[in-house]
């Protein structure tokens, strides 16, 4: 895209209030994803938990290197997860046939239904904030906004990469 200066003067005014509504938002998003909720077995899970089980139903036989990649937590963080969901009984793990010192995931019945009972949820949310942000925003300005998280998304991504690369780098000087 080919933008003029007065357009990249114009995107960066109150670059300091803009800064503040990003950093609002990710702490609200991050707020509100730390709340377990019952997705109607009479217990509580906490998002990482929840959609964990999606990407198991979405990929049969993923593994837990291929969780910590989609949800950016730690190998500590996804073992000590998926062993709480083994025990309760919405996961299995299975040796890899091709690779025994690595385990495959597959989903229970159990974690089957809790899998679609939160995919109902997760659209129902969306659809509800969807029409309350329509009160306020254009079509275009809504589908504008899913564009930009996208990139937003590719963009830190990489940043996360060059962050990761460089705290390695200095680790490995001391």
């Amino acid at each position: 895209m080919n933008f003029k200066d007065s357009d990249i003067n114009d995107m960066i005014s109150d670059i300091d209030e803009k800064v503040n509504i990003i950093f609002r938002h990710q702490m609200l998003m991050s707020a509100y994803q730390s709340i377990p909720r019952d997705y109607d077995l009479g217990f509580f899970m906490s998002e990482l938990e929840v959609h964990s089980l999606g990407f198991i139903e979405n990929q049969p036989g993923i593994t837990a290197k291929q969780i910590c990649q989609l949800t950016y937590r730690t190998k500590g963080t996804i073992s000590s997860m998926l062993s709480k969901l083994e025990k309760e009984g919405f996961i299995e793990q299975r040796k890899n046939p091709e690779n025994l010192r690595e385990r495959q995931l597959f989903l229970t019945e159990k974690g089957e239904y809790i899998s679609r009972q939160h995919r109902a949820y997760d659209r129902k949310m969306t659809c509800d904030y969807l029409i309350e942000v329509a009160k306020h925003c254009t079509p275009e300005e809504i589908n504008g906004f899913f564009k930009m998280t996208h990139y937003r998304s590719e963009y830190f991504e990489k940043v996360l990469e060059q962050e990761k690369e460089i705290y390695k780098k200095h680790s490995e000087e001391k």
